[in-house]
């Protein structure tokens, strides 16, 4: 994408567009994280309640710090921020004020720093994470590229993305930044 079209796909995001758009791991469905209409419609896109929380996606912890905990020690902060051999969504504790529409039932915060493209250059241009969840109806598989959005999810959305390419092709790691437990391993 050209720069302009991403400043002005950003500046849409911003106002509460619903994209469709490749990660470095599987296609997403994305808005902005403190537009509450937008993260409505994405789960009644995908038909899920929000009990289950989403993930932000950015390509630094900057952009994140006004949603996580800012007790989190040096050595967190560290790990976070290293790189994995794979793609790995830490469960952070959330900042008290964190939207519950992020955090679901949970006291964490997902959140997963990534070089993809894509993401760099949308967060740059919003200075802000953005909003992930798999890109499929709830019990669907997740679409895998954007002729498949068009298909699955037609005018529901105000754009799909194009231009750059997905990374593994199978969902993260999730794991506990306080115990270090995984609890969904990766596989691709």
């Amino acid at each position: 994408m050209f720069p302009w079209a991403i400043n002005r796909l950003s500046k849409a995001v911003e106002k509460a567009a619903v994209i469709a758009y490749p990660t470095d791991t599987i296609w997403g469905l994305g808005c902005h994280p403190m537009c509450t209409p937008a993260v409505i419609r994405i789960m009644n896109i995908k038909q899920r309640g929000l009990e289950k929380g989403l993930i932000l996606l950015s390509p630094c912890l900057d952009y994140c710090k006004p949603y996580i905990s800012d007790e989190l020690s040096n050595q967190q902060i560290d790990q976070l921020q290293e790189s994995d051999s794979h793609p790995v969504t830490w469960l952070v504790p959330a900042n008290p004020g964190c939207p519950v529409w992020l955090t679901g039932q949970h006291t964490t915060i997902a959140i997963r720093l990534t070089d993809h493209p894509f993401i760099v250059s949308i967060c740059s241009a919003m200075h802000a994470p953005i909003v992930s969840t798999s890109a499929n109806r709830r019990g669907k598989p997740s679409v895998r590229n954007a002729l498949q959005a068009r298909r699955q999810f037609g005018d529901e959305l105000d754009a799909i993305v194009t231009g750059f390419s997905t990374g593994t092709g199978a969902a993260s790691e999730i794991r506990s930044l306080q115990s270090g437990h995984v609890s969904r391993e990766f596989h691709q």
